[in-house]
This record gives structure tokens, C-alpha cells and sequence, in this order.
């Protein structure tokens, strides 16, 4: 039958039924470790090709028997990749872009920053929506709040309950949960009375239960986003009707540990009654389902024996558990208990959900660095894909860094700290089997520290592997990643005709003209305006009042800022404060940039920065910034 089925599948790729598509269920785990799921402990995969011991009791073995089956049905994605942080992922998921084109990482959106993911950008729901799918969202968005049009029903979902930021408690969600079911129309914010005192996983499962049985035009093939809050922090275990962490995990020592392996098993267990859902309302014969973690495991997480975790360029923070299970009918079906070694990285779901599975168009993206990978899937074809930017500052985008270009520096009296300068410096490129890091600056944001462990949780201890730490060579590290999954041996020094390649193509894009810095070092402040909601409500955006929401301005409007000026060539006042020198400033049409000098308390103003050049034609005042 699945042989049938597979033929059936390969012969839908060169012409997809119009009548009929198959509904596409995309399910996000969230800071979710690649040693945490069944399939991948104490066996071979991609990153454990030996099949060395990677967990026991102790540490805990996690129990995900629907996931195990459900990926034993269908494709197990080894070379699979994501960003190493929330944000920035999920960015990739939804636009098929790196962050070094969007703006989005290396840092996440943090609660009251006033930008998200850049207006200019289309989403998988928009071109879903376009190809006839019926497209909802229910759980953690973290895409940017200060503006409506940031947020999921302005960004092509019919639907979208969940929360905005990028976590919050796993009982009470009064703080930050929505609920909207109009496309282009602000999400109302949830009734505390409703949402409260609900276990995560409970009330998601309510929400989808209210998509499939309520929302859903039946009439159209149904997109479902499901972006599960577990398992990240905080680490609640769940109520004991749904695991009880002392008789399915009674011999883990760390107490966290414990918590989290109920948090993992939970997660299994929602899996199973959305499947059961599906089942029971007709959809699941013909619905493709995607599982993906955002990032690699932190804290409690196991994501031995690969290095690092959450958060770093480390393979333990970006190689990601994922898998495809296919159609059970014959409009998309997949092969079962099959194996891919292609590469692959997030930004790929885009085009292969929208031209793979549903037969769509992405003419109206902006350039993609996704790639259609639904015969790689479908068939082991070999795969387009040849590369991996995982993350890499930029040397010449319009941002030098928080010190100059913050919008906080042009406001010091109302907006108190600057940007964050988070990945500032570091980063690594993938290129076939070689993997590129860089050292990080001393003193500057990281996110490649030297002496990076493997990530294993407490209570194990490794008896068949040795970690062995590559010190950096002339500030780089050059693995195999394909012999050496772990970056145990650096071969900068050994290969240095492939380290010189590498670099090259790494200058390249750090000085391409569509690489962007991270939106975060220029608008990473802490909006005054973002706790001032719609009707006076509690949930998290859009932003009343706020003159600095960055919406459809990320790249082409600036606040004239303080800067680094030629102090020689520019005109020069007496001020008694840093606010007068900003307001002349203001005032001028030929200044851009200003500098307060509080030793003598003058003012110089300049058309031109010393420090920043990229941009000067672009900067206007903040009220010719269109909101």
C-alpha cells in the first residue's frame, strides 16, 4: 500500500490535484534537545553515528512513544538545521530567510522591544492562504508586538490563539494570551478566567480542538501552525492526570531533571490527541505532518553527544530533531521508516510547504534562501542545498553595533539602557561537510565561547567517549561535521587551502549588499510605550502611543542619532544638557547626527559620522517615520 502510495506521491510533484490538497500540520517543540526523543537515546543517528551511550535512568530516559511511532511512519530529518535562538527561527519558518537578510537574530524579540519581523517580509500563512488553504495558529508567536500589523492575523493567518512573547507561566496565561479569529483584525486578549489555571498543553489542545471543530472552512485544506510552549522554562511539571513525574521517571536524581522528562512526555501525550482530533474529524488520512524543535536543549535538555546548547553556533544548539510523516491517502504521501542525510535548515519549510505540498507560488517573497526539499524528502533525491549561513555579523549593513546606532542614545532622558550588541561578534557558515566558526572578540557578545562542552544532563557520565575541546587556530575552527558531529578536531591548520575558501565566502557575505544586522542593536530598547495597551488590556501589544515602533522603517528610517562626529567641521552650540543638544539637532535641517561634550558642555552637530556611514541618506527625523 505505501508503495502505492509513494508513486503516487512522486507523480503529484509534477502536477498537484486542484480539487483537493493535503492539510499540512506543522508542530513546533520549543528549546526541545536532539537527545531528548525517543528515537535518537542510546542509538545511531546523525549526530552519534557510533551509537555511543548518550543517556540512563539517572539522567533520564524520556518517554515519547507517539513520537517514536509517528516518525518510524514516515522521514527522520538527520542533517537537519535551525538557529540556535527562538526568535530567529521561527523567523526562518515563516519566511524562508536567514536572519542575515531579515534582521532577526542573532538575538531574540525581547517583551517591549519595538520592532518584529520586518513588514517587507511574506509569510508561509499568506502564500498558504493564496494557494486555497484555510490557515490557523495557535501557540507561542514571538514574531513582534508593537504594531498589529506584526502580529498573526495581519500576517496571513484566519486565525491565531496563543501568546505573543517568548514564554511565560505554564498555568497562568492572564498575562500575554490572544485570541483572535478574523484575518486583519487585532487578537482580543484572552478571558484570564478561561485561560488561567490550565496546563499548557491542555489549553493548546482546547484551542486546536476549537480550530478543527469550529473555525476550520471545510470546504478548504486546513494549515494548522501548533507551536507547543514545552519544554521551555520555566520547568513546571505537569498535573499528575496528565504524567506523574515520580512513577514515570522514579530513579532521575536532578529534581529539574525530573520535571522536565513529565514536561517531554506531556508534550508526547498532546502529540496523541491531536492526532486522535484529526483522526476523528476526517482529516488525518490526508494530512502531511511536520514535527521541528526551534532550537537545541538548555538547562535540563540532553543534547549529547553534540556540543553546546540553546543559544551558541555549537551543532548542540542548532542541529534540530524533526521529521516528516506523509499522507496516509494518496495525495502526499511519504515513505515510512526511512532515513535523510541531506542537508537541510529551517528556512527550507517555507518553499517546501508552499511549492512542495500545496502546489503554491512564492513569487511575492523576497529573495528565498529556502529550498524546496519535498523530493529529498519523498524520494532521497539529492537535495539544492550546498550551504548553511547559521549566523554571521555583518560588515557593512547600515548598523555598527549598539553604541552608535541605538534608537536609545537620540532619547536618553525617556528611555533608559541601550541595545543589546547579543552575537555582535562570532558566527558560523556550513559549506558541504565543513563547518566554519569564528572566535569571538574579547569583550564583546558571543555566541561561540571557547572551551564549549558537550551538553549532557546531570547523572551522566559518558564511559565510551572522551570530550576533547578544539582550541580556536588563529581565531577559527574548521570541522567535519559529517566524521566529526561532535567538533572534536580542528583542522584549520591541517586544511588550510579549504579554512581559506571558507573565509572567502565567509567575507563575502558579511560584505553583500543584502546583509542586514540584527534589528535588535538598533531597536533592542525597551519601547516606554509597551505596557500601554488596547482598552486598557493586559496581553502584550501593539504598543499605544509609541513613537518607536519600527514597522515598515526596520531598514529606512532613523531617529537622528547621537554619534561620533568630525568635531572640526561642525557647528557648534552651547547646550546645558544631552535633551537641548538632541532638540537643536531636531530643530536642523542639515543635522543628522549629533554629540554632547559634558566637560564644556557644548553641543557639535554634523551631517556626517565618523563611525557610521552606511546609511546617512536614509535618516530622517523620528517624525517623518511613517507609523
Amino acid at each position: 500500500m505505501r508503495t502505492l502510495q509513494l508513486a503516487a506521491g512522486v507523480l503529484s510533484l509534477i502536477g498537484i490535484s486542484e480539487s483537493k490538497k493535503a492539510n499540512i500540520l506543522f508542530v513546533v517543540a520549543d528549546d526541545y534537545g536532539w537527545n531528548d526523543i525517543g528515537y535518537h537515546q542510546n542509538k545511531v543517528s546523525g549526530a552519534n553515528p557510533h551509537g555511543w551511550q548518550t543517556t540512563n535512568e539517572a539522567a533520564g530516559v524520556m518517554m515519547t512513544p507517539t513520537l517514536d511511532q509517528l516518525a518510524s511512519e514516515g522521514v527522520k530529518l538527520e542533517s537537519y538545521y535551525v538557529q540556535p535562538l527562538c526568535s530567529p527561527t521561527r523567523s526562518t519558518f515563516m519566511t524562508g530567510r536567514y536572519p542575515v537578510h531579515t534582521g532577526i537574530g542573532p538575538d531574540v524579540i525581547g517583551v517591549g522591544r519595538p520592532y518584529g519581523v520586518p513588514g517587507r517580509e511574506v509569510m508561509v500563512p499568506e502564500l498558504l492562504r493564496d494557494a486555497g488553504y484555510d490557515t490557523h495558529g495557535v501557540g507561542k508567536w514571538h514574531l513582534g508586538t508593537c504594531d498589529e500589523r506584526y502580529m498573526p492575523t495581519f500576517r496571513g493567518f484566519n486565525s491565531y490563539s496563543g501568546y505573543m512573547a517568548g514564554a511565560e507561566d505554564y498555568y497562568h496565561h492572564s498575562g500575554d494570551w490572544r485570541n483572535g479569529s478574523k484575518p486583519d483584525t487585532l487578537m482580543q486578549c484572552g478571558d484570564p478566567d478561561k485561560v488561567s489555571d490550565n496546563y499548557s498543553t491542555t489549553l493548546i489542545l482546547s484551542e486546536v480542538t476549537r480550530v478543527v471543530t469550529e473555525l476550520h472552512d471545510k470546504t478548504k485544506p486546513l494549515y494548522l501552525y501548533l507551536a507547543f510552549q514545552n519544554v521551555h522554562n520555566p520547568y513546571e511539571a505537569p498535573p499528575t492526570d496528565i504524567v506523574n513525574i515520580n512513577t514515570s521517571y522514579p530513579h532521575v536524581q536532578d529534581p529539574t531533571r525530573k520535571i522536565y522528562g513529565g514536561m517531554v512526555t506531556a508534550l508526547d501525550i498532546a502529540v496523541t490527541q491531536v492526532v486522535d482530533l484529526y483522526k476523528q474529524n476526517g482529516l488525518w488520512e490526508d494530512t502531511v505532518m511536520i514535527f521541528t524543535t526551534d532550537n537545541g536543549g538548555i538547562g535540563p535538555g540532553n543534547n549529547y553527544p553534540l556540543r553546546g546548547m540553546k543559544v551558541l553556533d555549537w551543532e548542540g544548539g542548532i542541529r534540530g530533531v524533526s521529521f516528516v510523516r506523509g499522507t496516509d491517502s494518496d495525495l502526499q504521501p511519504v515513505p515510512a521508516g526511512e532515513i535523510r542525510n541531506q542537508l537541510m535548515h529551517s528556512t527550507d519549510w517555507l518553499p517546501t510547504l508552499v511549492e512542495g505540498i500545496a502546489g503554491g507560488s512564492t513569487s511575492k517573497t523576497m529573495p528565498l534562501d529556502g529550498h524546496n526539499q519535498w523530493t529529498s524528502i519523498t524520494t532521497n533525491a539529492a537535495t539544492n542545498r550546498t550551504m548553511i549561513i547559521h549566523n554571521l555579523p555583518s560588515k557593512t549593513a547600515w548598523t555598527n553595533g549598539s553604541t552608535t546606532t541605538c534608537v536609545a542614545n537620540a532619547f536618553p532622558d525617556s528611555i533608559k539602557g541601550g541595545c543589546p550588541n547579543f552575537g555582535i561578534t562570532g558566527g558560523a557558515i556550513r559549506v558541504g561537510d565543513l563547518k566554519l566558526l569564528k572566535e569571538g572578540v574579547k569583550g564583546e557578545s558571543s555566541n561561540n565561547p571557547v572551551g564549549t562542552p558537550q551538553y549532557r544532563p546531570k547523572g551522566f557520565t559518558p564511559t565510551d567517549h572522551n570530550d576533547t575541546t578544539a582550541q580556536p587556530i588563529n581565531g577559527w575552527w574548521l570541522f567535519n561535521i559529517s566524521s566529526d558531529p561532535w567538533e572534536s578536531i580542528n583542522l584549520a591548520e591541517t586544511q588550510k587551502d579549504d579554512l581559506d575558501r571558507l573565509v572567502k565566502i565567509w567575507d563575502s557575505i558579511a560584505t553583500a549588499p543584502d546583509t542586514v544586522a540584527d534589528l535588535s542593536w538598533s531597536w533592542g530598547i525597551v519601547d516606554p510605550m509597551a505596557g500601554h495597551h488596547p482598552n486598557g488590556s493586559h496581553c502584550m501589544g501593539p504598543f499605544v502611543g509609541s513613537s518607536y515602533c519600527a514597522y515598515g522603517t526596520e531598514f529606512d528610517c532613523f531617529i537622528k542619532t547621537q554619534a561620533v562626529v568630525d568635531r572640526s567641521t561642525a557647528t557648534v552650540s552651547t547646550q546645558s544638557s544631552p535633551t537641548g543638544c538632541q532638540s537643536a539637532c531636531l530643530s536642523s535641517s542639515s543635522c543628522k547626527f549629533w554629540t554632547f561634550d559634558v566637560s564644556d558642555k557644548k553641543c557639535y552637530e554634523a551631517e556626517k559620522s565618523i563611525a557610521f556611514t552606511a546609511c546617512e541618506s536614509c535618516i530622517s527625523g523620528p517624525d517623518a517615520c511613517p507609523k
